[in-house]
């Protein structure tokens, strides 16, 4: 698994970063070079991550996706 501390560092700052998906609520941002996506949510508290998943997953099947 992939070394997480960037990302949420990333996160904290800019929580708004991730690209939106069909979700309203949820955003993907994708863990380079790992071809891990993360899903997550940012209220006005706090960051929630709903899924981490392998980039060669099938997509429909992804927190966010109609």
């Amino acid at each position: 698994m992939p070394e997480f501390a960037p990302f949420t560092d990333l996160l904290l700052q800019y929580p708004l970063a991730g690209v939106a998906t069909d979700d309203p609520t949820i955003r993907r941002m994708t863990i380079t070079p790992y071809p891990y996506l993360i899903f997550y949510e940012a209220t006005n508290d706090e960051i929630i991550i709903h899924a981490v998943r392998h980039g060669a997953r099938d997509p429909s099947n992804n927190p966010g996706s109609a």
